[in-house]
């Protein structure tokens, strides 16, 4: 019998055993976190902001050029995670620009703040705080991005509501998501969580697989 197809044959049963090995992880950990949510713990914040995902899959570049950011802004990012992201908005914002990286778990925010000592980076702030009650003025940011972010937190609406507060009137909050992450929501639920806070959708880019969503305020429901 050919060796190679032996090979062949033992590398695809390989292959079909770890697709059904992660399928089913994947559904577990779906199912766990519908009814318990939690923050995505900081060691796994490398499987979501991966190279593959920033250099063929979502390119952090590309996020923030849908943004329509200038220089100047305030932006604030929720769940910077490793700060690939959180760069990128930082160049697009400069020379006077600023960024502030919010989470709630202090071993994201300190690991964020050793790289941007290391890598020199001035003008991202990252800080604890919450999202239900953001330490930020009335109208005062510019921008808002949450990746792979909001369905981690327990009342989502509440969340959007607080960021409508500190959102100027022209301002954009950004949503984007990408599967297999197991808080995956589709693209209707997004949008159904930002109508009920208050916004409505400006622009909308990505597929089934990968999307991002930018929200404007909804003059008629500001109040």
């Amino acid at each position: 019998m050919d060796i190679w197809l032996i090979f062949r044959t033992i590398f695809l049963i390989f292959l079909i055993i770890l697709g059904i090995f992660f399928f089913i992880v994947f559904v577990i950990l779906r199912i766990i976190r519908r009814y318990h949510k939690f923050p995505i713990p900081s060691f796994m914040t490398r499987l979501i902001d991966n190279p593959i995902r920033r250099k063929f899959i979502q390119k952090p570049e590309t996020v923030a050029k849908r943004m329509r950011l200038e220089p100047g802004m305030i932006v604030v990012e929720i769940g910077p995670g490793k700060g690939s992201y959180t760069k990128a908005l930082a160049n697009s914002v400069l020379p006077d620009g600023k960024v502030y990286a919010i989470d709630i778990q202090e071993s994201i925010i300190n690991r964020l703040k050793k790289r941007l000592e290391k890598e020199n980076i001035a003008n991202i702030i990252p800080k604890i705080d919450d999202v239900y009650n953001l330490s930020f003025e009335d109208e005062s940011v510019d921008r808002v991005l949450m990746i792979a972010c909001l369905p981690e937190i327990p009342e989502p609406i509440r969340a959007l509501k607080e960021l409508k507060r500190v959102l100027k009137p022209d301002g954009l909050i950004s949503l984007s998501e990408m599967l297999p992450d197991p808080d995956y929501p589709r693209r209707k639920t997004e949008k159904k969580w930002a109508e009920e806070a208050g916004f409505e959708v400006d622009n909308q880019y990505g597929n089934w697989f990968v999307y991002q969503l930018n929200f404007k305020i909804n003059q008629k429901k500001k109040k």
